[in-house]
């Protein structure tokens, strides 16, 4: 990922990001089987020979691309495929969504890596980042309203009719509350990926405002010292908005209030239904329609009238009043029409006017909610006829008045406590008094409690100071408060005092459900200045499900043993949205402040997050976007996550890039690659409990002229590549694209070679050498070291000079390539014996063939079974680098040596017959260099407990020997060897054999 300007960022980040990153495609090797034994590979197979000279990661590797799709035959498949794509759908647009997500914040994350080493200000770089995630979500939402804003409003709507406890038993009969129409289910699905990303940005909005409070204190500091000093001297006569401003500036922790406060208004104007809906679903429950708010106290007026021309009527300062009831008959009717009448002479309203009521004090209450200003609210009440209320709230509005309004909201605050209509009217008086109680009874989300406890904070926070400061301003207007309403006056007091309200949201049946839902458990974390705990909590979460499932994400780090319920952060790691922005924020905090290092086991939590994050952008194929966060990882850990990561890439050209970006982030590539293969192996080979499990190529028959009693399994190597074989070939293709590193690649390609024989894994053995001969890697390593490229195994071309430095490099590159060679070499003996009894089954199993001579691919088979034997009685598999590795190569030479050379055996007693009598004189040459000293074959043999086997083999060979010796043989037996070397002489003869004339 190359780097970019600020300006191409922003056009990334902000708008929509092609697809991009790793394509699975195809595994590059195949194998095609001819049912029979011998492995056989595509012709057009690339043998990699490359030119490394001027590269760091070769580029010629040719790219295999996925064979075209077969024609369908029939309308019925057709039809299916239409159907599977059809329901393949969502899935796929998930998989692009999240993906140009993951691209998008991954571009402007890398970007923001390098601001920081080119800033002087790690903070100011943190929130242009923030404010760049936060605008990529407000684009997403501007797009998706232009088809969805309808369908979202009705949405909201019927959320709040639902929780804003107003039914239609309250109004008129026959009055219902307007509905939408019937939302489909992917438009639904629609809305709610647009209030996600409303959420999100939000979120960031917030987190940029923790940014600015928390992190950057100093800046905010001086800034605040600066507007102090443009304040003149406070005097009694300074207005008390003024007195506000400079409240909001001396004390920080009221500051943080306010500004949490500015911020949960914020959100409920878009996360909540808008005023004009409310409006409109009160209408709706009134049956009044829009004359709702006109009206005041028709019925109860009209009530009263009619009543008055009927009746005498006292005058309200009379101790009798009429005795009249509603029209529901359940209560006494309100004989006067003044707005405190209900509750001065407990009495009530008729139902529609009660209902008015109520629904003019829950549009008060909507508009403080969402930060409307309070001249706007009483401009709202004039223009409804309802001067009273605005009066009611002039006191807060005029702010060149002299004196305190201390005493208004002391009269707010006993007003929320007795003589209140209905609850909306006790929480409208408790917000502008600072009584938390009177306000929570019309909370009905997570949002409007933090909202109702840091605005009553605030009002507290305010009166303590005018007392504390400017006494005479409150001296005789002190409000009583009930206990537990402490004033926090230290950061660790408010943080706790939230905590506490955090908590019993949690715990509260009518919140918990909000509460513990993704993007609510990351508001409460940074309004609880614990934005540090967050990614630890989530990563236990994790953690905690991934014990729960079984342990199947690798890279997730177990913290505890699985609890029996899931903590509420275990949520986020299903939410793609909210993964997303915890890990985020957990990158950028620790990108501007890296000298705060918490606990391992924190830390450790923490990079659960990551290697959970990673694993999204595994899953949506961006993977070139890892190494970028693997950085944020220690050492260890990101040598882990970016070796799980590395499974997924099987394309050459793929990998190159990998690799390079690999080194672009500075990341140990090496010890990447040693633990992706070791992982692989160990998980796809079985390695955990390894058990010698070699492929047996012989079985036991009867005696005959083709078989000595045993025969060459015919089908012993049959066996496609499976997909671990294919994991296996890929994980040794990443080193040999690495440049150098000649002793590793060797070790490692030996390593797999000799798992792969002890587990019997033929197929994959075979694709291992087929794929990495060692000739075409000593020609692409040697260059680091030698400065050319050239064959290093080829002694025929070494240095003439034995003691020169070059000779001796070759020498030690040699000794370093021997195992894998060698094992090699093991693994073509193998392949020829399959290609033998593949041939040599064709031929013999026809009675035809009897008198016939061999064809010549059964001559081929035997030539190349010969050629392929010769480097096994030389001594291998002999020199190991430590005790375990030659633990391990002596069980391969006692698995592996016996059985491949009592198959030659057999196959040389079978060639006899088929092909020359001259087989059986190799037979005899074959015991003369098992028993030789100095290769150790026969310690094999010994050691494996099948020395007796052989022998009997022999000496079958040696019967059929003096059988053939008294047929002619066929023309062209022209050695100088004679089977009657072998024969035994007569009693008495004076030679110890009879010779016998030559074919000749």
């Amino acid at each position: 990922m190359a780097p970019t300007t600020r300006a191409a960022r922003n056009t990334i980040s902000l708008k929509t990001v092609p697809n991009g990153g790793g394509v699975f495609r195809k595994p590059i090797r195949k194998q095609h089987s001819n049912g029979k034994g011998a492995w056989k590979f595509n012709d057009t197979d690339d043998h990699h020979n490359h030119d490394d000279q001027d590269q760091d990661v070769r580029e010629s590797v040719e790219v295999h691309h996925d064979e075209p799709l077969q024609q369908l035959d029939g309308a019925g498949d057709m039809d299916e495929m239409d159907g599977v794509e059809e329901a393949l759908r969502p899935l796929r647009e998930t998989a692009d969504r999240v993906g140009r997500e993951v691209e998008a914040f991954a571009v402007s994350f890398d970007e923001f890596l390098i601001e920081l080493r080119k800033r002087g200000d790690n903070y100011s770089a943190a929130r242009d980042l923030a404010q760049t995630y936060r605008a990529f979500a407000d684009n997403e939402v501007a797009d998706l309203q232009k088809t969805h804003q309808k369908e979202r409003m009705l949405k909201l709507r019927k959320e709040w009719r639902q929780h804003a406890q107003l039914s239609a038993n309250n109004v008129q009969s026959g009055a219902k509350a307007s509905r939408g129409g019937v939302v489909s289910e992917m438009k639904a699905e629609k809305v709610q990926e647009l209030r996600g990303w409303q959420q999100e940005s939000d979120t960031w909005d917030l987190f940029c405002t923790v940014l600015n409070f928390w992190y950057d204190r100093d800046a905010r500091r001086r800034e605040r010292d600066g507007k102090l000093a443009n304040f003149a001297p406070p005097h009694r006569y300074t207005a008390e908005k003024e007195i506000w401003e400079r409240f909001l500036l001396e004390n920080e922790i009221a500051l943080e209030h306010h500004l949490y406060k500015k911020w949960l208004e914020r959100t409920a104007d878009h996360q909540e239904t808008d005023i004009d809906g409310i409006m409109e679903e009160l209408e709706a429950l009134s049956g009044s329609g829009k004359g709702l708010w006109n009206r005041g106290w028709l019925n109860s007026r009209e009530r009263i009238k009619g009543e008055k021309r009927i009746r005498s009527w006292p005058s309200p300062s009379d101790s009798v009043q009429p005795q009249i009831r509603t029209s529901a008959g359940n209560d006494m009717l309100v004989t006067n029409l003044d707005p405190d009448a209900p509750a001065r002479q407990d009495r009530a309203l008729e139902q529609p006017d009660k209902y008015f009521e109520r629904a003019m004090w829950v549009a008060c209450w909507e508009m403080l909610r969402r930060g409307k200003p309070w001249a706007e609210i009483a401009a709202w009440c004039e223009d409804h006829n309802e001067g009273f209320r605005a009066a009611m709230l002039s006191p807060t509005l005029d702010s060149s008045d002299a004196l305190s309004n201390a005493a208004w909201r002391k009269m707010c605050y006993l007003a929320s406590e007795s003589g209140c209509s209905n609850d909306h009217e006790a929480a409208v008086y408790g917000l502008l008094g600072g009584n938390i109680k009177a306000v929570q009874k019309v909370c009905r989300t997570v949002d409007d409690h933090l909202f109702a406890h840091y605005s009553c904070m605030l009002v507290r926070q305010f009166d303590q100071y005018l007392q504390t400061r400017y006494p005479g301003r409150v001296a005789s207007f002190a409000v009583q408060r009930s206990e537990g309403d402490d004033i926090p006056d230290t950061e660790e007091k408010a943080q706790q005092a939230i905590s506490q309200v955090i908590k019993r949201l949690r715990t509260d049946p009518a919140t918990h459900g909000e509460a513990i839902s993704p993007f609510k458990i990351i508001e409460c974390y940074l309004l609880a200045n614990d934005a540090e705990s967050l990614a630890a909590n989530v990563g236990t979460g994790i953690s905690d499900l991934d014990s729960l499932r079984g342990g199947k994400e690798e890279a997730v780090i177990r913290m505890r043993e699985a609890p029996s319920e899931l903590p509420a952060e275990a949520a986020i790691a299903a939410d793609s949205h909210a993964l997303r922005i915890v890990t985020h924020i957990y990158c950028i905090l620790t990108a501007i402040d890296p000298s705060e290092q918490p606990d391992n086991i924190s830390l450790t939590a923490e990079e659960n997050v990551l290697a959970a994050y990673i694993q999204t952008i595994r899953t949506v194929a961006k993977r070139d976007h890892i190494p970028v966060y693997a950085t944020r990882l220690r050492h260890l850990r990101s040598i882990l996550v970016m070796s799980r990561a590395l499974q997924d890439i099987h394309d050459s050209r793929d990998q190159q890039e990998m690799l390079r970006l690999m080194a672009r982030y500075g990341l140990p590539i090496v010890y990447i690659l040693k633990e992706q293969l070791r992982y692989t192996l160990a998980s796809k080979a079985d390695m955990s409990n390894l058990v010698v499990r070699p492929v047996r190529i012989v079985e036991a028959c009867e005696i005959s002229q083709l078989f000595p009693g045993q025969r060459i399994i015919e089908d012993f190597s049959h066996g496609d590549l499976t997909d671990d074989d294919m994991m296996i070939v890929r994980s040794l293709k990443w080193l040999q694209l690495l440049r150098g590193h000649w002793e590793l690649t060797f070790k490692s390609l030996a390593h797999a070679l000799r798992t792969c024989l002890l587990t019997g894994r033929l197929a994959c053995a075979g694709a291992i050498v087929h794929d990495f001969p060692s000739e075409t890697i000593s020609e692409q390593k040697s260059f680091s070291t030698l400065g050319k490229n050239v064959n290093v195994l080829d002694k025929s071309i070494a240095p003439e000079d034995e003691s020169s430095d070059e000779a001796l490099e070759w020498n030690m590159m040699r000794q370093q390539a021997r195992a894998y060679y060698e094992l090699e070499q093991l693994v073509h003996a193998i392949s020829a014996l399959a290609l033998w009894v593949e041939q040599e089954r064709v031929f013999t199993s026809d009675p035809r063939n009897g008198d016939l001579s061999a064809p010549s691919m059964l001559r081929n088979a035997k030539e190349e079974l010969d050629e392929t034997m010769a480097p096994l009685l030389t001594g291998v598999l002999l020199q190991a680098d430590d005790e375990e590795d030659q633990h391990y190569l002596d069980k391969l030479r006692n698995a592996y040596l016996p059985e491949v050379l009592t198959a030659y055996s057999v196959a040389l007693y079978t060639a006899g017959i088929t092909i020359s009598r001259e087989c059986y004189i190799e037979s005899m040459d074959l015991s003369v260099a098992i028993a030789s000293e100095g290769n150790a074959v026969a310690d094999a043999f010994v050691a494996a407990g099948r020395m007796r086997e052989l022998v009997k083999i022999f000496a079958q060979t040696s019967k059929m020997m003096l059988i053939m010796n008294n047929r002619p043989l066929k023309k062209g037996f022209k050695t100088g060897k004679s089977l009657g070397i072998w024969e035994i002489a007569p009693q008495g003869s004076d030679a110890g054999v009879v010779a016998t004339p030559d074919d000749s």
